[in-house]
């Protein structure tokens, strides 16, 4: 009787102690008292270490690729620490800090709207906002994490941490992002082009069709939306997506008939008004090809198409 009377006492007391010992241990370990809760980037020194974590609470290397073209943070798995550990209830936690983590919050959702939004085209100064959430300083805020570590899953591309490189490596990043932008929006704005220019060249295809092969009043782009628009079922298609500046006809084939053209695979009908960033125009021939040209191969096509 005296050995149950025993037990009871010590798991009562057990039992009354464990949850404020727990506790204290995370009270202690959340206070700063053990580390601070936030450091900056010019505190660290050649001790610490660059750690980047890969496990089921981080994001993807794909992912993350995605991420920083629409100017998502894209440090979200870069930590650093002096490999030092606490231990909380017989858990041992890695003391780290990392990079302020992106106030945009992403989900799947998120993610395929921002690559479908990029199908729809960058405008703007859109691609001078990409990265700017990423860029750093040497008084840059770094936030104190603690890894489980049964949970962290795999410590990659572990490396000495140098402030300088660190800050380099950052701004090689943002220029990349950046670049990635500006391609994807090139891409996706000479795609829309493409489709609008096929688009006025059947339709002018059919006009001719519906008017013994003539051709209409081709001397500017009024006349030949007057002639084509019911024949273009979207008028967007007659303006250019990004400067919606109207696309221009060849004045030269205006009244005329298709037979009077003598190589309409190296005749213009219709063109962008402006070259697009990388210096390319495009046109869209009388046998209804599509195509982007050089600077030099369209001063070399503007004299066969008898453009001005």
């Amino acid at each position: 009787m005296g050995k149950i009377t025993l037990t009871l006492a010590i798991l009562s007391s057990i039992l009354a102690y464990s949850p404020k010992c727990l506790a204290d241990d995370f009270q202690d370990l959340i206070s700063g008292k053990k580390a601070p809760l936030t450091k900056q980037l010019k505190d660290l020194n050649e001790s610490w270490r660059q750690i980047a974590i890969s496990g089921q609470y981080e994001m993807a290397d794909l992912m993350k690729s995605w991420t920083s073209i629409f100017g998502i943070n894209s440090y979200n798995n870069i930590y650093y620490t002096q490999g030092k550990t606490v231990i909380v209830n017989d858990e041992s936690y890695v003391v780290a800090y990392r990079l302020p983590i992106s106030d945009q919050t992403l989900t799947m959702q998120s993610f395929m709207e921002n690559i479908m939004g990029s199908m729809g085209g960058l405008t703007g100064s859109d691609c001078d906002e990409i990265g700017s959430v990423d860029k750093i300083t040497p008084q840059t805020n770094i936030q104190l994490s603690l890894l489980n570590l049964k949970t962290i899953g795999s410590l990659n591309d572990i490396r000495p941490f140098n402030l300088e490189s660190e800050l380099a490596a950052a701004e090689k990043a943002q220029q990349q992002s950046k670049a990635a932008c500006e391609r994807i929006k090139t891409e996706t704005i000479n795609s829309e082009v493409e489709s609008d220019l096929r688009e006025l060249g059947i339709a002018l295809q059919s006009y001719a069709d519906q008017h013994q092969g003539k051709l209409p009043n081709m001397n500017n782009s009024e006349t030949v939306k007057e002639a084509l628009g019911d024949l273009v079922y979207d008028p967007a298609f007659f303006v250019h997506p990004e400067t919606l500046e109207p696309y221009l006809p060849n004045p030269a084939l205006s009244n005329k008939t298709l037979a009077d053209i003598n190589d309409p695979t190296e005749t213009v009908t219709f063109y962008e008004s402006q070259p697009a960033a990388d210096g390319t125009i495009g046109v869209v021939f009388a046998d209804g090809y599509y195509q982007r040209l050089s600077p030099e191969d369209w001063e070399t096509i503007k004299q066969s198409s008898k453009l001005p």
